[in-house]
């Protein structure tokens, strides 16, 4: 069932940013170490008081070892289900890291991760100059299947939650394997990347698209990158998924606009579009990138975000 809920929320001062299945194959290792615990670092996140414990866990792909790190509640003697999350273009697994505490809170296990080549401040391996979305969704498809192989996880119950880059490589992955995945959660996903890229790369060659990434303080994207994305086709590779999908998206939006959401859901059997009144790209400052910090604008929407996130995880599925 397709519908949109608008939620009504303050205004913020516009913001400007870059957006930013499991197989037999793959070369998933796990790592654990520096266990300990949280006891609310987050709980301007949440209200729930549950201890949370976290671990480092990595993951490989392709010779490149990824650096993650898991929330989750170790005294539980059941399977936990689980929640991948995917950060923006240009940031690392800290963009994600309050979600993934508050989720756990909730009783799932989060896993938070640095895509190889994804910023120059990741953990994981990988130069920047060799990141395209399509290594991305490799990283993930690794992850996913280090994750599911962790005994405390429910491998038959993980969803996916990406924001904006991570969104799209979060759906593509999907679409690629919808019997891996009970649902997942889209924050401004950037379907319009494509449509970016051709746009700024007709600036000329100033770094990243056409200067844009310059001019933001953020990482200039490859040649490698613009050219494997600039004549992809979203539209024909998202949509398949089955499972429900609830896609949070503000109508601010400065890099995607809300329109491309709107598209996503009509694609999907079964979508949610939930409106978030006046956000821009990015519902917290962790995740507005470093154009909204040189303008000074900040957010923080999660206390309208997590409850939706939250319904929709316990939620039948």
């Amino acid at each position: 069932m397709k519908k949109t809920v608008i939620v009504f929320i303050g205004f913020i001062a516009a913001t400007m940013c870059f957006a930013a299945c499991s197989s037999d194959d793959d070369n998933g290792i796990t790592t654990p170490e520096n266990t300990e615990n949280e006891e609310n670092t987050d709980s301007g996140l949440t209200g729930a008081e549950m201890v949370v414990d976290s671990a480092e866990v990595w993951s490989e792909r392709d010779g490149n070892r990824i650096f993650g790190m898991m929330y989750y509640n170790s005294t539980s003697s059941k399977k936990q289900p689980a929640v991948i999350l995917s950060h923006s273009s240009s940031l690392t697994h800290e963009a994600m890291k309050g979600y993934a505490s508050a989720i756990a809170k909730m009783g799932f296990a989060a896993y938070c991760f640095d895509f190889c080549g994804g910023s120059d401040k990741s953990k994981s391996d990988g130069k920047t100059d060799e990141m395209t979305v399509f290594t991305e969704v490799e990283d993930l498809r690794a992850v996913v299947k280090t994750v599911k192989s962790l005994d405390y996880v429910d491998s038959s119950n993980v969803c996916l939650l990406g924001s904006s880059q991570g969104g799209l490589v979060s759906a593509l992955l999907a679409d690629e394997c919808p019997d891996d995945f009970a649902g997942m959660i889209l924050f401004y996903p950037a379907f319009n990347i494509p449509d970016m890229v051709k746009m700024f790369s007709g600036f000329g060659d100033f770094g990243g698209f056409g200067g844009f990434g310059d001019f933001g303080g953020m990482m200039s994207m490859s040649e490698a990158y613009i050219n494997s994305i600039k004549d992809f086709d979203v539209w024909s590779h998202i949509g398949k998924f089955s499972k429900p999908v609830c896609i949070i998206h503000g109508t601010a939006d400065m890099i995607v606009p809300i329109s491309n959401s709107v598209k996503a859901v009509g694609l999907y059997p079964s979508a949610t579009l939930n409106k978030i009144e006046g956000a821009n790209h990015g519902f917290n400052a962790a995740n507005l990138g470093s154009m909204g910090s040189m303008m000074g604008a900040s957010a923080d929407y999660d206390s309208v975000v997590l409850p939706i996130v939250e319904s929709f995880l316990k939620s039948d599925k």
